[in-house]
């Protein structure tokens, strides 16, 4: 089976994935506190345009392609499926960032998304989100595992944030992947060596 032809300007590059889980919960029991002037929101069936440009807003400058390359039906699919679990995490009304939390395998629910737009990083809003989506996962009944991967295009703290919140690295793999190609040439720029 061929590969699907990606749109104009984008490339599939070689990505280190690296996969995390988490068995039982690592956190205290009971939520933790929302930082002051930040609110969690589920947002159930969200408009197309706007859960892409939320994806924008937060996954763009890491080449985040995933949802953007579905057609609406697919998208449409995933976003209107109640076992898929969109929040927000905003301030003042204003997106922070969001998590996707997709728990249409029995047992599981893996982290599909997680991010903050760039100027609400390095302001531990994201460790409260991470500290929120283990407690949330963990008060589900019938959750045995709770996972997630990133790669080596994403947030340089990211795996780091992971393993602090309790994940713990299973595996990793080197494939093939889709990313804009301007995004792939900033990131190999900025590399040692690039």
């Amino acid at each position: 089976m061929g590969e699907t032809a990606l749109p104009d300007g984008y490339v599939r590059v070689p990505v280190i994935t690296t996969y995390l889980e988490m068995r039982r919960p690592v956190a205290p029991a009971g939520p933790p506190v929302t930082p002051e002037g930040f609110a969690m929101d589920r947002w159930e069936r969200p408009p197309l345009d706007g859960y892409r440009e939320m994806f924008r807003a937060v996954g763009g400058p890491w080449g985040w392609t995933g949802r953007l390359l579905l057609r609406d039906d697919e998208l449409a699919d995933v976003t209107g499926d109640g076992r898929v679990e969109i929040w927000r995490l905003t301030q003042a009304g204003g997106l922070a960032g969001f998590i996707e939390l997709d728990c249409r395998t029995a047992g599981e629910v893996e982290i599909a998304y997680f991010g903050l737009r760039p100027e609400f990083i390095g302001r531990g809003v994201g460790g409260f989100m991470l500290r929120w989506a283990v407690s949330h996962v963990w008060s589900m009944p019938g959750v045995e595992r709770f996972w997630l991967h990133t790669c080596d295009y994403d947030h340089p703290g990211a795996l780091r944030a992971y393993e602090r919140a309790g994940f713990r690295v299973y595996d990793r793999r080197t494939g093939l992947e889709a990313y804009p190609a301007e995004h792939v040439a900033r990131v190999q720029a900025e590399r040692p060596g690039g």
